[in-house]
């Protein structure tokens, strides 16, 4: 695999140009502590691609991916607890329960061989779980722009007093701010009112928690390297040494790494065409290797605390 920086356009353009959009279908199952949780489903058969979100964020931030992707494999977007139209919970939202949460999800969706994306907080979310609660049918995951604990740690983006207030004007007006400032374009109407509304609706307590992860940068890094299936890393380029250095250490055979130069932080909307041609041939690759090639690592390391 290569570190590129440029899909071939003409690529894209026959993907957006060819594909007819899967229908997309909305299912609920009560998770182990009696919550009642959603995910979007599109496409069918044994190949599936599941997409985590990121930070309040709800699954129909990937409704271009669930159409067009939906054409190849089957694909699962989850919402996990008080996002989206998951229930929203007044309990903790410690990684432990966010990890029982995504493996009952796999388990009611009754997901076999599967190819694991995460996006922003999801990434951390994706990561921890294969941790916790490795999976035998893991072939692959796609990591989308979120730090890794790869190379020197990135400039940490300007933060608002606003997120954490419990001035509710001001939170909103952050909420609001926030919701916009993941696109570098306007995204589809839909999209983005979907994005502010799971946004304003978790508890401002949840929110704060699912911020603060509760281990070093080098938990993030060792995870990905102790994995054998392949990994594609999609990024912009404030994150790019981390793509470099996660190259170095894995080696082209088993990671991949994408800058999108022109795109927010929400870039599989932004670029969406190019993200999801993207996304079919790392999966079709991914899905082609033999179960023995794909078996992730497991050597029953447990995650420990850490700043």
């Amino acid at each position: 695999m290569r570190f590129r920086h440029i899909l071939p356009l003409l690529v894209c353009c026959m993907m957006s140009l060819s594909s007819l959009a899967a229908p997309v279908g909305s299912k609920f199952f009560i998770n182990r502590d009696g919550l009642r949780l959603h995910y979007l489903e599109a496409g069918r058969g044994q190949k599936t691609v599941v997409l985590i979100p990121g930070w309040l964020m709800p699954a129909a931030v990937f409704r271009l991916q669930l159409e067009t992707l939906g054409e190849q494999f089957r694909v699962l977007a989850f919402d996990p607890r008080s996002q989206g139209q998951s229930e929203i919970s007044n309990e903790a939202h410690d990684p432990a329960r966010r990890m029982a949460d995504m493996e009952d999800f796999l388990r009611a969706a009754g997901v076999g061989d599967y190819v694991l994306a995460g996006w922003s907080l999801g990434v951390l979310e994706s990561l921890d779980f294969i941790e916790r609660k490795p999976q035998g049918g893991l072939r692959g995951l796609i990591l989308i722009d979120n730090s890794i604990g790869e190379g020197t740690p990135p400039k940490p983006a300007a933060r608002s007093s606003k997120r954490s207030s419990t001035n509710p004007r001001e939170r909103e007006q952050y909420l609001r701010d926030f919701s916009r400032g993941i696109f570098r374009t306007p995204p589809p109407h839909d999209i983005g009112e979907a994005v502010l509304q799971s946004a304003l609706q978790v508890p401002v307590r949840a929110a704060n928690q699912l911020i603060a992860q509760p281990y070093p940068r080098t938990y993030w890094r060792d995870i990905v390297a102790r994995q054998q299936v392949p990994v594609l890393y999609v990024i912009r380029p404030r994150l790019r040494e981390q793509g470099e250095a996660l190259l170095a250490r894995k080696g082209e055979q088993l990671a991949e790494v994408e800058i999108f130069e022109d795109a927010g932080h929400a870039l599989f909307v932004d670029a969406a065409p190019r993200f999801n041609a993207l996304t079919a041939d790392f999966a079709r690759r991914a899905f082609s290797l033999s179960a023995d090639a794909a078996r992730p690592a497991s050597n029953g390391h447990q995650p420990s605390s850490g700043n």
